[in-house]
């Protein structure tokens, strides 16, 4: 599991990073970019701690990630099978504007939740990872947003979206 963990855990794991701009502009955040074959992975630390992670694709169509693809990206933090997904239903359709000869279709954003409880204490939770991967780009995004002992991250799902492209 990359989010929670110490830099030299991740290191050891998805080998040597590049520094990379920071997505939250938080104080204390240092950001580093790993490569995963066509995928860069960002993995933002606050206080030494890895409190979110970007996965964008670098090579290859522009648009959102394979079911396949998707599978791997949430793996870096749990089985996928653990995940729950949400996809909320498109906009209602309006009628077309005569004018307009061309329909775009806009696929919405999928959300992410993953909660690991306490093996022991089923009502005590251990972890919560919170994400997001918008419909047609070829990026997502995770985070931790607490974590005991740190501060709590109240992240911007607009700006980030901004910072990745």
């Amino acid at each position: 599991m990359i989010l929670g963990s110490k830099k030299a855990e991740i290191d050891a794991l998805l080998g040597k990073p590049v520094m990379s701009k920071n997505l939250l502009g938080l104080p204390g955040e240092k950001a580093w970019a790993y490569t995963l074959g066509d995928f860069s992975v960002i993995v933002g630390f606050l206080h030494e701690t890895a409190r979110y992670l970007a996965v964008k694709r670098r090579n290859g169509p522009g648009n959102s990630f394979s079911p396949a693809e998707l599978g791997g990206v949430l793996a870096l933090n749990a089985p996928a099978s653990q995940w729950t997904l949400e996809k909320p239903d498109s906009p209602a359709k309006k009628v077309a504007d005569p004018k307009r000869k061309t329909k775009i279709e806009v696929e919405p954003t999928t959300y992410f939740s993953f909660v690991e409880k306490d093996p022991k204490n089923k009502e005590k939770v251990l972890r919560e990872i919170r994400g997001w991967m918008p419909g047609s780009k070829p990026h997502a995004f995770f985070y931790l947003p607490s974590i005991e002992g740190g501060q709590p991250l109240l992240v911007s799902e607009w700006a980030v979206d901004q910072k990745l492209g």
